[in-house]
């Protein structure tokens, strides 16, 4: 008997949702915007997963869903977890959907999961923000970071252009007399001319932290162009990155030959300068660890998430 599927993948950018069968046939896929209720609030996440929810039933008319699962950024307590099942339902509730089983998590959660399914292995994420999440297989769940641009996520998207623009910053104030061109490279892609119009850019209204983590990219370039700040900032992010999956092992405390750490995120799989020092970070400690960069979209390790718990 065919088995169908709702795979949500909830991010600080956008959300995709998927409804497809156990066979990997799609019915149907959408779009739309964050569904991070810490940056957009509840009532706006509440509208975007109902909206998606009808606008999947209306496309394929399936009524009976076996599982569905939310894979929802933003879940870093068991207060935020209880107001996204909140979120969830309520939205659920609204839609044309029986769902017969309902899985709410943090979207790292579920990709480790959908990456690793009942083998031991680690997921690190470094896209606007920065996790890692590790498994012995087992059922036991290790994680690290993740915990907001406020105080963290070092060695992020966000963190990356903080740091260019605190650079740029510096040199102007004369607190730093290094050249770099970095700021060159930040205002082109801002197209403004000084200072005055990167603090107007950093404090007007429409600002997000998406915007910040964008600035990110000018890295690459600056990189190539030998900027001794760029090179600074990439040794810096690359060392963070190793000091949250470092973490993550200890405490997983379960490494073998076969263990393999998933690289997901921007940072990672665009900027090989970064990536390459992070790896080299890693296999001075755990010279037999692995890595595999995660080439497909996410939602697609959502849905085998969700397939994987059809079998228990």
């Amino acid at each position: 008997m065919n088995q169908y599927i709702l795979a949500i993948d909830g991010g600080a950018t956008k959300t995709t949702l998927s409804l497809r069968d156990t066979n990997g046939k799609e019915y149907f896929q959408s779009t739309s915007t964050s569904t991070n209720y810490q940056a957009i609030g509840e009532e706006k996440v509440e509208m975007v997963l109902t909206d998606l929810l009808k606008k999947a039933y209306a496309a394929t008319n399936i009524c009976e869903i076996d599982v569905a699962s939310f894979a929802i950024a933003g879940i870093d307590t068991k207060t935020g977890l209880g107001i996204v099942q909140r979120i969830v339902e309520k939205s659920c509730k609204n839609s044309p959907f029986h769902i017969h089983r309902c899985i709410v998590e943090i979207d790292v959660h579920a990709t480790l999961i959908g990456l690793t399914e009942d083998r031991a292995g680690a997921l690190v994420i470094a896209g606007t923000g920065a996790i890692a999440y590790a498994t012995d297989g087992k059922g036991n769940i290790i994680r690290s970071g993740g915990w907001g641009h406020r105080v963290g996520d070092e060695g992020s998207g966000y963190w990356i252009g903080k740091q260019i623009i605190n650079t740029i910053f510096r040199f102007e104030d004369g607190r730093n007399d290094k050249y770099t061109v970095l700021k060159e490279l930040v205002f082109d892609k801002l197209e403004i001319q000084d200072v005055e119009q990167l603090n107007d850019w950093l404090y007007r209204s429409e600002y997000t932290n998406a915007q910040m983590a964008s600035i990110a990219t000018v890295l690459t370039k600056a990189l190539s162009l030998g900027d001794e700040s760029a090179i600074q900032i990439a040794c810096e992010a690359a060392r963070e990155l190793f000091v949250l999956t470092d973490a993550v092992l200890k405490k997983l405390n379960f490494i073998d030959d076969d263990f393999v750490v998933y690289l997901n995120g921007g940072i990672l799989k665009n900027n090989t300068v970064i990536l390459n020092l992070y790896k080299d970070y890693i296999n001075e400690v755990y010279p037999n660890i692995s890595f595999i960069l995660c080439e497909q979209n996410p939602i697609e390790y959502i849905a085998n998430r969700a397939i994987f718990s059809l079998k228990y």
